[in-house]
């Protein structure tokens, strides 16, 4: 098999933000920053980690790209984005999901941990969906790339803070002073010795 071929198929469709910050050379900071204030591309969350799907952030620089169009107009520069052309669809059954690869082609086309896919009790909570054969566990990248859409959510930024209301009463006035303990203390002995009479 060329390995061109072999490219093609393990091509995976999501990257991490480490990838994604890594192909637009920002910080990770940037990227986090991004998604708390809604910015950016849509993101997804699976289980604790954040995923960027391929074609979400291909959407995210064409907009980007046709942005720049507007602002610059025709006879200025417009900034090139390189992109890889979306992965042409497999035309034969026998490409459809017969090609499958180890738990370590896996864990370097997924950038998931490792233990996802070598531990047989991980596997089985995480419902990841593999072929054994003979003792030797098999992964097949479309079926992944099913089981993780059907298991992530879309990212939600955190909700923006409502502006605060103007209150119609006004706030009462903080104590000038805070009395001391050693005052209160001779106040409740005073009270005490008064009861007391």
């Amino acid at each position: 098999m060329g390995a061109s071929v072999l490219e093609k198929k393990m091509h995976y469709p999501v990257m991490t933000e480490r990838q994604l910050a890594a192909r637009w050379k920002i910080s990770l900071k940037t990227l986090r920053r991004w998604r708390s204030d809604n910015e950016g591309p849509t993101w997804h969350k699976l289980f604790q980690y954040v995923r960027y799907h391929e074609a979400d952030v291909l959407d995210f620089e064409r907009q980007s790209a046709q942005h720049w169009s507007a602002i610059l107009g025709d006879g200025e520069r417009v900034p090139k984005v390189v992109t890889r052309p979306p992965q042409e669809q497999p035309e034969t059954d026998e490409d459809t999901g017969a090609f499958y690869i180890t738990a370590q082609g896996v864990i370097e086309a997924t950038g998931l941990p490792k233990h996802w896919f070598t531990t047989p009790g991980y596997r089985t909570r995480k419902q990841v969906p593999h072929l054994t054969l003979v003792g030797n566990v098999r992964f097949s990248l479309q079926a992944l790339w099913q089981w993780e859409q059907n298991h992530s959510t879309v990212g939600r930024p955190p909700e923006p803070k409502a502006p605060r209301q103007p209150d119609t009463e006004p706030e009462p006035a903080p104590p000038s002073r805070v009395p001391r303990w050693h005052e209160l203390a001779r106040e409740l002995d005073r009270e005490r010795f008064d009861s007391t009479s």
